[in-house]
């Protein structure tokens, strides 16, 4: 046996909407249905559903964490409204990010949600050709720059911003990823392609051409995401957070400490995920390589980051003004997610193969 636990046939369904009733809606405390006994039923929803940039969701459904929790976990697909979904009930967890910060400036939406988590680190960085003359984000004032979708515009406009450049000083222009932004490229569409880091390796073996990576130090921290609930659920089922954020963290012990079960779970989970095992396992390494500091923090926010993150957002004129960080988060539950035999889950992963 490979595993400490024998991988099942996934129960986890990808849904094409909201799951809504289908996830126990309402009822129960903090609109988790969980009778006695029986598993309690969550909907999740990470903002962008791509598996490679959400690894451990799909991880701890494929070596069994969330069973071992008494979890029922489905995922959703939900893209950017996923704080609306949790308020409404639709959803029970869903993983956002830092584009959340302008929504929070509203004390009305940020009273009734929490990260108690934060899992990733993704730096958004612009890329372009290795032979093109644009050096820095600064550089592309005046430029076309591609964006994946146009809800991914706010983000370019932050990056750019806080490189000095204001907005209506470049153009963004939605032309797709990975491919479709390769070729917009090559055909002079656009002068550079705003996306995850994680999107660089895919780009080089799609390019014929090296390409550039140009980095922003003063967005370096921007997009962080984890997992969120809503202050009520927090209240009123917080046993049941705990155990999803120990499936969780359990999950993230694997993917960082065995990049290739890692991989080949995640491939055995959801075959889309990624072309091959190759693909998988790359996709595994850049996420470690972006992310590790956030798994060595046990996922605990740190406070800092995120009113330094803020106060950009208040200067660069995306909110009025700052506002306290811990508005967004709290860490009240890291310590009660990680009691559990963190030294032994290291072993068992490093030594399965």
């Amino acid at each position: 046996m490979p595993y400490p636990r024998a991988l099942r046939v996934p129960a986890l369904a990808l849904a094409l909407g909201l799951l809504g009733a289908a996830c126990g809606g309402q009822g129960g405390q903090g609109g988790i249905d969980q009778p006695a006994g029986e598993p309690a039923e969550l909907a999740i929803a990470p903002t962008a559903p791509l598996p490679a940039y959400w690894p451990f969701y799909y991880l701890a459904e494929g070596l069994g964490f969330y069973e071992e929790e008494n979890l029922q976990v489905e995922v959703a697909t939900v893209r950017g409204a996923v704080q609306q979904a949790l308020i409404t009930g639709r959803l029970q967890v869903a993983g956002t990010g830092l584009d959340y910060i302008p929504q929070a400036a509203d004390e009305s939406i940020s009273d009734e949600l929490k990260y108690f988590m934060i899992t990733d680190n993704y730096p958004w960085v612009m890329i372009t050709f290795e032979d093109s003359p644009y050096q820095t984000a600064a550089d592309l004032r005046g430029r076309r720059i591609g964006v994946n979708d146009p809800h991914d515009t706010f983000d370019a406009e932050f990056l750019m911003g806080a490189a000095g450049v204001p907005q209506g000083e470049y153009e963004l222009i939605p032309v797709g990823e990975d491919r479709a932004a390769l070729v917009a490229m090559e055909r002079g569409d656009v002068d550079a392609f705003m996306g995850p880091y994680l999107a660089v390796n895919t780009l080089q073996e799609l390019s014929e051409r090296p390409i550039r990576v140009i980095r922003n130090e003063a967005a370096e921290n921007y997009y962080n995401t984890g997992p969120m609930v809503t202050v009520d659920t927090l209240e009123n089922d917080r046993d049941v957070v705990v155990r999803f954020g120990r499936a969780i963290a359990k999950a993230m012990i694997w993917q960082y400490e065995n990049p290739e079960v890692a991989a080949r779970t995640l491939l055995e989970v959801d075959p889309t995920s990624a072309a091959d095992f190759e693909e998988a396992l790359d996709f595994i390494e850049t996420t470690n390589e972006w992310n590790r500091s956030r798994y060595e923090a046990r996922g605990r926010v740190d406070p800092e980051i995120y009113q330094t993150m803020i106060d950009k957002h208040a200067e660069l004129g995306f909110i009025e003004e700052p506002y306290p960080a811990d508005r967004l988060f709290t860490n009240e539950l890291i310590d009660a997610i990680w009691d559990f035999d963190v030294e032994a889950e290291i072993e068992a992963a490093r030594n399965a193969s």
